[in-house]
Formats: C-alpha cells, structure tokens, sequence
C-alpha cells in the first residue's frame, strides 16, 4: 500500500488463526457448520475461507 493511503473496504472477520483452527477442526471431523458456529462466524465466511478465496 502507498504511504500516505488508508485500507478502504470492509475488514477480514477471519485472520490466519482463526483458519487454522476451522481448518482443524474440520480435519477432526466436525462439520463446516458447527466449526463456524464454535468460531462465531457464518457458515458462508467458513466455506468461502476453506475455498481459499
């Protein structure tokens, strides 16, 4: 980013930790849903974030 310029857009709900836990707990098994809902995320954000995208 150029110095002087501020982040626009909305902010990440998922950082690096937070996906390697739901990628771990999906890995043990649980399912997408319930992984989300133990991280206080949507379902949507945990398949879009296990997608990669």
């Amino acid at each position: 980013m150029l110095p002087g310029k501020k982040k626009t857009g909305r902010p990440r709900v998922i950082g690096p930790a937070e996906l390697a836990t739901l990628r771990r707990l999906v890995d043990e098994g649980v399912s997408i849903t319930e992984a989300a809902r133990t991280l206080k995320i949507g379902p949507s954000t945990a398949y879009v974030a296990l997608a990669g995208r």
